[in-house]
């Protein structure tokens, strides 16, 4: 009887080997359809990161996009000198030195070439990609995250079954009433006791596919508050920009002032060397001493002296002129600096500017109310945390499970989906997190205010720099007048024979003196008059396209 049971038993081993078998192709075809699941998650979320990076450069190559009012102030136009600048802050920097400069340079070209290899924009301008890519990466949030979970046992309790013994004990007590039952009957039992084994093609792993906590609710606003920062990464790099045109106007002008003082040093020397040979023969003729001739050479090395340091000081502002837009310090710059005021503040008048024009310009300003705008998305975002997450999944029956199922009643295969809502019941922690969050708002209000007044201020102080100027320039002009006729008065005396030619001398040493200190106080009141254009926007509205630029 035990070797009749034997036979039936490797037959029944036989066969769980096969449906095993097929267990097996069955759980590796559910890990490569969770692989290819997962794949095409990441892929997904990397089309999203290359799909707004891409239309970001189309706005900023295409220029089709319509630019939207600055908050709290009238629109700015947009000029279309700034598409190089625009290409460039989307490609990244370029190589120092790449751009042509066209000689001579006038202040234009300049800033052509500063807007296209600046090393100014490089940090600013990779912080702008690097906001992108976290508008990219929060994009990727709306594509759930697959967690597959398997437990592998290498051993398995088995699960109490009594069908053998059951079917044994019917076929001895069907031998008993029945001798002439054979073997055949035995085996027939024994297969329908096999056929109800819970331990038979029994799995030894259990599957949980998972997406993890979900909310795609909070990934719009994470969207919302990336784009954001954003919008304020590109208005820092603007404001970099027009500080650094600022620093090139500034540059141009010192240069234009110090090129027209040489000219007057060189007057200087040349009063000087005239000066001499009138002293020299002097002595010749007995009428000055040996002194007087060392004197009038002194002066000629003080002339000298004045063009030299003159010529040191441009050297220095046309070096850092250089690093402002971008040149090698080796590379020659020829500068056309004939009427470089004009280049430089145009026809630009003070009393055009109005506060609608001061609001919509300020890039601080623009940043807070961005900032109140990320701060309002934070109380929706405070709100949104009453809602409950959830996650969906499909899970497996534990092999452990020691319960009985009917294994055909899922129609995905084995696999039985679930719906989990998570919702913790931290309320009095919220509600204190949105009063939180509308503090921070008025705060926010507070700043917006604040940085208005500081802006109208600030323009206020450069008005009053603009007009103390001018009163010093119109005082110093007057001098300047009065040391103009004593020259004429000492060459009127040296001609009636009056006074001698070194009163002259004297009298044209004053007076270019005066013409030089006039040309400090002219620069005086074109650095204060700068200083009004640049808050003012005037330099944006010139040579940035802002709008554009806060929509690539």
């Amino acid at each position: 009887m035990t070797r009749d049971m034997r036979v039936p038993a490797l037959v029944a081993t036989g066969t769980g080997l096969a449906l095993g078998g097929a267990r097996r192709v069955r759980f590796w075809l559910t890990c490569a359809l969770c692989s290819l699941l997962l794949a095409g998650g990441m892929s997904g979320t990397g089309q999203a990161a290359t799909r707004y990076t891409k239309d970001k450069l189309k706005a900023a190559d295409g220029a089709e996009t319509t630019a939207p009012k600055p908050s709290g102030g009238t629109p700015i136009n947009a000029p279309e000198k700034a598409d190089a600048l625009m290409a460039k802050a989307a490609k990244g920097p370029v190589t120092l030195g790449a751009t042509t400069v066209n000689s001579p340079a006038n202040f234009d070209e300049c800033v052509r070439v500063a807007l296209a290899q600046s090393p100014l924009l490089t940090k600013s301008a990779v912080e702008i990609e690097s906001k992108r890519l976290d508008v990219g990466d929060a994009y990727s949030g709306y594509i759930p995250t697959f967690v597959l979970n398997t437990t592998f046992y290498l051993n398995l309790p088995d699960y109490k079954y009594s069908g053998y013994s059951s079917a044994q004990s019917t076929y001895e007590s069907n031998i008993t009433n029945n001798p002439a039952t054979n073997a055949s009957n035995l085996a027939s039992l024994m297969s329908s006791a096999r056929a109800g084994d819970p331990n038979r093609n029994r799995a030894k792993y259990d599957l949980n596919f998972t997406t993890g906590t979900w909310n795609p609710i909070l990934t719009a606003f994470d969207v919302a508050a990336k784009k954001e920062l954003v919008n304020v990464a590109v208005l820092s790099h603007l404001k970099v920009i027009d500080q650094g045109i600022k620093r090139l106007a500034t540059n141009f002008l010192q240069i234009g002032v110090l090129e027209t003082m040489g000219m007057l040093a060189k007057e200087k020397e040349d009063l000087a060397v005239k000066n001499l040979e009138y002293v020299k023969t002097r002595a010749g003729l007995g009428q000055g001493a040996e002194l007087d001739v060392r004197i009038a050479e002194g002066r000629i090395n003080m002339a000298k002296a004045e063009e030299e340091k003159l010529r040191t000081n441009r050297a220095v502002i046309l070096d850092d002129l250089k690093f402002v837009m971008g040149v090698p310090f080796i590379q020659k710059v020829e500068l056309d600096t004939a009427h470089y005021r004009e280049q430089i503040l145009g026809k630009f008048n003070p009393a055009d500017v109005t506060d609608e024009k001061l609001r919509a310009h300020s890039f601080p300003l623009r940043i807070a109310q961005y900032e109140k705008s990320l701060q309002t998305k934070n109380i929706y975002l405070a709100y949104v945390h009453y809602l409950p997450t959830f996650s969906v999944g499909f899970t497996s029956v534990s092999t452990l499970n020691s319960s009985s199922y009917d294994s055909g009643s899922s129609k995905v295969p084995f696999m039985y989906p679930n719906l989990q809502f998570s919702l913790p019941l931290d309320w009095w922690t919220k509600a204190r997190d949105v009063s939180r969050q509308y503090k921070k708002e008025a705060q926010k209000s507070v700043e917006i205010h604040n940085t208005e007044f500081e802006v109208m201020n600030s323009y206020q102080q450069a008005l009053a720099r603009l007009r103390a100027a001018d009163s010093e320039l119109k005082l110093m002009q007057a001098s300047a007048d009065v040391d103009k006729l004593k020259v004429q008065q000492a060459r009127l005396m040296f001609e009636s024979g009056q006074a001698e030619y070194d009163t002259i001398v004297r009298a044209m040493e004053t007076y270019l003196n005066s013409r030089q200190e006039l040309l400090r106080r002219q620069q005086d009141r074109d650095v204060a008059m700068l200083e009004l254009r640049s808050q003012s926007g005037d330099f944006q509205d010139r040579y940035i396209n802002a709008t554009v630029m806060e929509n690539i």
